[in-house]
């Protein structure tokens, strides 16, 4: 089954003290936007462990930023629920509400969203919350990450709707976008409540180093979740169309896409094994440097916890229950792991 699935990754999954109160904070919050209420609803919700996620991902986050980044993580499933049942087979629907989301982070934060709907009201209330106390210029950067994610989504259920099948590239710059793991990468600075000076954040290395850690976590969730996608005829898993394209097996196609993460991970760890040298190229002071090495800790602890949650998330369990234990809640200390060789990146393709 995918989550026998082991993947090399050198980062050990941790998770934040304070999980338990944001647990219960989130399902309020839920329940107070009308999204979780059914008592069988909240059970499923609960046994996808998704505030575990949160929690492992963001594992120094506490208090008011671990609420935050909880509701955001956790807000996400209902939103792929959403599209990936109802609204796909009502694509008008679902493109009114994806044009209202993407246009949510290009209003003042705190502006009621235009259609009134309790995952609009919930996104709204997010982004007030994120944007609160960050720049400009971070706010247009996550506005942009925002918007295509949730255009995204709508993508999608336009391709299961039309019985779509993409090519590989044009599949993995589309999950690239759906996965929704750069609005969450920018959640590392908002909840460390630091920024990374612009100029380093656009360099080359840094989004190499977004790029190698989102696409770990897809490839991953690809393997986890191949079933789920399956069973569902969606066509939005690498190895499904590997498997059509190649004529090969789901033994072998598993086996590529563990190759890809590994290969992926080689290429972080080379990149990251730089940053201090880059710091110094790009002249940028103590703030700043400690900044980058911050982000880079977060990307880090965002594939060490997406690793662990797909094998324990009822979510894609074949009998839907939970897997192993959550990790146990110790903060991380320093850097995760010494680079590992330098590697050449295999292209996903």
């Amino acid at each position: 089954m995918p989550q026998d699935v082991r993947f090399a990754l050198p980062f050990a999954a941790r998770r934040g003290a304070g999980c338990d109160r944001a647990r219960k904070r989130h399902i309020a919050w839920m329940r107070a936007h009308g999204l979780v209420n059914e008592p069988g609803v909240l059970r499923r919700y609960l046994d996808w462990r998704l505030t575990d996620l949160a929690a492992s991902a963001y594992p120094e986050a506490t208090g008011d930023d671990l609420h935050l980044v909880t509701d955001a993580v956790c807000l996400g499933f209902p939103l792929d629920d959403q599209f990936d049942g109802p609204l796909d087979r009502q694509p008008e629907r679902a493109a009114r509400l994806a044009t209202e989301l993407a246009a949510i982070p290009y209003r003042a934060p705190g502006a009621p969203p235009r259609l009134d709907l309790p995952l609009t009201r919930a996104y709204a209330d997010l982004w007030r919350r994120s944007a609160a106390g960050m720049s400009p210029s971070w706010r247009q950067r996550a506005a942009g990450h925002l918007t295509r994610f949730f255009l995204a989504y709508l993508q999608e259920a336009q391709n299961r709707h039309l019985g779509t099948r993409l090519a590989e590239d044009a599949y993995v710059a589309l999950r690239r976008q759906a996965v929704g793991t750069a609005p969450c990468f920018d959640l590392i600075e908002r909840a460390g409540h630091f920024e990374i000076p612009p100029g380093a954040y656009w360099s080359r290395e840094l989004q190499t180093l977004t790029r190698c850690a989102g696409d770990v976590i897809f490839l991953c969730n690809d393997v986890h979740s191949v079933e789920r996608e399956e069973a569902q005829d969606d066509p939005h898993n690498l190895l499904l169309i590997r498997q059509r394209a190649r004529s090969c097996s789901r033994a072998e196609a598993t086996a590529q896409v563990v190759g890809l993460v590994a290969a992926r991970v080689a290429l972080f760890q080379t990149v990251a094994a730089r940053l201090p040298a880059l710091c110094v190229h790009w002249r940028l002071n103590a703030r700043g440097a400690a900044a980058v090495e911050r982000y880079a800790d977060g990307l880090r602890a965002w594939m060490a916890a997406n690793e662990w949650w797909g094998t324990a998330s009822a979510r894609y369990t074949p009998d839907g229950t939970p897997g192993p234990a959550v990790p146990r809640p110790v903060r991380l200390t320093g850097r995760a792991a010494s680079p590992a060789p330098p590697a050449s990146p295999a292209p996903v393709r």
